[in-house]
């Protein structure tokens, strides 16, 4: 009894420790943490000095993954190909960029992402001969901003290189001349005005005073002027009334002519018809005497011969029609 009690403990103990196991399984894999997607970085323009496996990536200054594995290929260079794992929550849309950013101090390296276009759908297609999805490689702000020194030095030697063209020695003769010259011109104007001031003087003071009459002139003839424009204007109605009146009588006119012009036409028209009819009258009236003069012929004929008219024909004769 006592051994089969003892067995009993021993299972006892066995299955509750078999449960504590199975708890704790159970705890570890639901603290695993949240799901990871990979993804593909192939960098060819960025020195990836500093980066590591299990380095940061980052977005937003806030880490979001990490990098897993990395390769140099030997068929394309100075490219590397970077798989990080980026934390599921993390939005990593379409058009997203990576870009290396370096601590300057420690100089450990991270992976930055970059949404560049917002409300873009998530990265997840795949291309053909790619196990994930490729985020395309960016360009870092160290890289602007050294651009950036590049062409404003740029820009600073080509202003330097015209600052010296300008300050040639030819130019400084040439300058030194020019003002010459001009020094030259201002004393000859100097003196000339000092020659001219008085005549200038008075013809100035001749032209204020003839402006000041003019001035009288003018408010003298104001009023003239205001009743000219009245009587322009009234000469300007009745203008328009005579416009407007012959206008109306043009109107007229041309109504009359175009009635004339029919009456024209149809009076044509009739002494065609007439002039027709009259021809033909003609030619009936020309044919009856010719009629009449063939009768008159063959009477005369008839009566020139007395024996013929009364006894007719000689019998050697060929009758009407006889040949």
């Amino acid at each position: 009894m006592e051994s089969d009690a003892r067995y009993a403990w021993v299972g006892a103990a066995m299955l509750a420790l078999l449960l504590l196991l199975a708890g704790g399984i159970y705890w570890l894999e639901g603290d695993a943490g949240p799901a990871v997607r990979r993804y593909l970085v192939y960098f060819q323009n960025q020195s990836l000095e500093g980066l590591q496996i299990n380095s940061d990536v980052r977005m937003q200054g806030i880490k979001v993954g990490k990098v897993v594995d990395y390769v140099i290929l030997s068929n394309q260079a100075k490219t590397v190909r970077v798989l990080i794992e980026v934390d599921a929550r993390a939005p990593v849309l379409e058009g997203v960029e990576a870009v290396v950013a370096r601590n300057l101090v420690t100089g450990l390296a991270a992976v930055s992402l970059n949404n560049v276009w917002k409300g873009g759908a998530p990265l997840l297609d795949i291309p053909g001969n790619e196990e994930y999805p490729v985020i395309e490689e960016g360009v870092p702000d160290m890289a602007r901003f050294a651009k950036n020194l590049e062409g404003l030095g740029t820009a600073g030697q080509d202003a330097l290189a015209r600052v010296n063209r300008l300050l040639s020695d030819d130019n400084q003769r040439a300058f030194s001349t020019t003002l010459n010259h001009v020094a030259g011109l201002a004393g000859e104007a100097r003196r000339e005005l000092g020659v001219l001031g008085p005549e200038l003087a008075a013809t100035l003071k001749t032209t204020r005073q003839a402006a000041v009459k003019l001035e009288g002139l003018g408010e003298e003839l104001a009023p003239a002027i205001r009743d000219g424009g009245q009587a322009i204007r009234q000469a300007g109605q009745r203008l328009d009334g005579l416009a407007n009146e012959a206008e109306a009588t043009l109107k007229t006119t041309r109504a009359t002519l175009e009635n004339l012009d029919a009456g024209l036409r149809d009076m044509r028209v009739q002494l065609r018809i007439s002039s027709d009819l009259g021809l033909q009258e003609i030619q009936n009236t020309a044919q009856a005497m010719r009629s009449a003069s063939e009768a008159l012929q063959t009477t005369s004929r008839d009566f020139a011969d007395p024996t013929r008219l009364l006894f007719g024909p000689n019998k050697g004769e060929l009758g009407p029609g006889e040949q």
